[in-house]
């Protein structure tokens, strides 16, 4: 029935508010039945899904309970359809929800961690699909909360917390083949550069930038998985490309210099075309920069 409205407004205007929020109620239990509880997991959060469009606000109450419960016990599917719905969330309800954020953040992320370090068989192609597909929707998470304009949710994780999803961040941007993932990991360092490199930034976040950040804009290049013939890999480079620049702009002239005295002379690249990348770098034209940086990494893979 629910599918009938599309606002609170006109659910409110037939009188169905009350009956909503009473099925929260009733349904919310069924998450601890231990029989079938993967069809009711998945039946309560569509009817959750629902709840947000259907009730806004109102809806809030519920959710902290409901997150605790489907974040028992749970299979890759159970957390790959999980994250949407806080996703849904948190782009609805911004910063009316910042505080649940920073109390389900943890959880939700160490669960995750949890499914993916589970041994598998080595030839079982489900299970390592199902992975892959569960980090994809991890990265799109952090992606959501990274560009939701909270930067407390991450902030307020504690300095241990925070370096253990940002390596996560770094791994998956270099050590996975899966340019889909790769592209996310890239939009998301560059977000995290914008909101904490720099003078005013983050205290110790420029060292990260430099210890990991930049290494992972050239490693994961110069990957032999990492094909430059592949439209996805191209759009991935694209974004490894805007967070050298975001780099840039956030750390200015001291990055140039890393690169040139430090960085790019231990891989070993000739002076003159050190010199070539920092000039390009700092030119105004992104669009001059990406055709550069492609053309750098095929020449460094000949």
């Amino acid at each position: 029935t629910s599918k009938a409205f599309s606002n609170k407004q006109t659910v409110k205007q037939c009188g169905c508010t009350e009956v909503y929020r009473d099925c929260l109620q009733s349904f919310l239990p069924a998450l601890s039945c231990p029989v079938q509880r993967g069809v009711l997991r998945s039946s309560v959060r569509s009817f959750l899904h629902r709840m947000i469009i259907c009730l806004e606000e109102e809806v809030l109450p519920f959710i902290p309970a409901a997150s605790e419960h489907m974040l028992k016990d749970c299979e890759a599917k159970d957390l790959q359809e999980f994250i949407p719905l806080i996703s849904q969330i948190t782009a609805k309800f911004k910063r009316q929800v910042s505080p649940f954020l920073q109390q389900v953040f943890m959880p939700l992320v160490l669960a995750i961690f949890e499914v993916l370090s589970r041994p598998a068989e080595e030839n079982d192609q489900t299970a390592a699909l199902e992975k892959q597909m569960l980090r994809r929707s991890y990265f799109t998470f952090i992606q959501t909360i990274a560009s939701s304009g909270m930067n407390e949710v991450m902030a307020n994780q504690g300095a241990e917390n925070i370096e253990r999803v940002v390596f996560t961040i770094i791994q998956g941007a270099v050590d996975f083949p899966d340019p889909v993932a790769q592209k996310t990991c890239f939009i998301i360092l560059s977000r995290l550069v914008e909101l904490w490199g720099g003078k005013d930034g983050m205290v110790g976040f420029p060292d990260f930038i430099y210890k990991h950040i930049v290494p992972a804009c050239f490693l994961a290049p110069l990957k032999p998985t990492f094909d430059l013939t592949d439209a996805q890999t191209v759009l991935t480079l694209s974004e490894c490309t805007l967070t050298l620049k975001t780099i840039h702009l956030k750390q200015g002239p001291e990055f140039i210099q890393f690169l040139q005295q430090e960085y790019l002379p231990s891989l070993q690249v000739s002076p003159e075309i050190t010199q070539e990348l920092c000039q390009v770098l700092q030119q105004p034209d992104v669009k001059v920069l990406k055709s550069y940086i492609k053309a750098f990494f095929q020449r460094a893979r000949l």
